[in-house]
């Protein structure tokens, strides 16, 4: 039996949490495994506090006086754990899952003990499925993903990021990094790579994650037998601009950071040049 800490950052978000909480416990119902729901609020929002901290469900509220981004909120709700916990289970509150999909994510630990992410196979409301394994970006897939990935999808640099999705649907397998829209965390993991970088105010917070623990030698598995459904952007939605824009930032971020030599800078500055061109273009 494991016992599971999931955790939940909220912006705006309390109509979306009851049904997370149902479906979580719906998942959990038919298996030994026992979850307790921490939750985070990001938006400050009186009326959102009062509903957040009195939900059926929540076994801890944290309510932040700042908006702390993604990165930053998970990494306060995994100082407020009560005790110890085998996996911790990281999770947007737009989430939906299925019947035992938590039971097949941690079915897939025994298989994998050298790895320290597990994420599953994903879908949208309308049924699509989301590329929620993927490889991690480089400065030129970067480039050509950020040029072109909406005027022309099957571009090759955005297929060379997708490579290592899930391309099939059946196959269980070791990948770059893992959607943060739902991830089970190996708790040792998490603590010896300090957590989230909270500099990542939103996105790409899990590529780095994924990455700085593969230099630390855990793995990321891709567990197609646990299936979850995500509408996607609800906290964002009204705001398209502005998270485009943090995307951006992220993007650089992420990859100032795995090309940090001196000798990469012209690199580093195309990639801005191309991040800056996406943006202007999106509008």
């Amino acid at each position: 039996m494991a016992r599971i800490a999931v955790l939940v950052v909220a912006y705006r978000s309390s109509a979306e949490m009851e049904p997370f909480a149902q479906s979580l416990a719906a998942s959990t119902a038919e298996t030994n495994h026992t979850s307790d729901l921490y939750v985070l609020d990001n938006s400050g929002d009186p009326g959102e506090i009062e509903i957040l901290s009195s939900m059926k469900g929540v076994h801890r509220f944290v309510a932040s006086d700042v908006n702390l981004g993604y990165g930053g909120g998970m990494n306060v709700l995994a100082a407020h754990l009560d005790g110890a916990y085998d996996w911790l289970l990281v999770c947007n509150p737009d989430v939906r899952f299925t019947i035992n999909s938590i039971g097949n994510l941690v079915d897939a630990t025994a298989r994998h003990p050298e790895a320290g992410l597990f994420g599953p196979l994903v879908f949208s409301e309308d049924g699509t499925q989301y590329p929620s394994a993927r490889a991690f970006p480089s400065i030129r897939t970067g480039v050509g993903h950020a040029l072109f990935a909406n005027v022309w999808p099957k571009n090759p640099w955005t297929r060379r990021y997708h490579r290592g999705g899930a391309t099939d649907a059946q196959t269980e397998k070791n990948v770059d990094w893992l959607s943060g829209a739902c991830l089970l965390v190996r708790p040792e993991a998490f603590e010896q790579a300090g957590g989230f970088d909270d500099g990542f105010f939103m996105y790409f917070e899990d590529v780095d994650l994924a990455f700085r623990l593969r230099k630390l030698g855990w793995s990321a598995v891709f567990v197609p037998g646990a299936v979850i459904v995500h509408s996607g952007a609800h906290s964002t939605s009204t705001s398209a601009g502005v998270m485009r824009a943090v995307h951006h930032r992220s993007a650089r971020r992420y990859l100032d950071k795995k090309y940090t030599g001196w000798y990469l800078a012209p690199l580093r500055w195309a990639l801005r040049f191309g991040l800056y061109l996406r943006r202007e273009l999106g509008k």
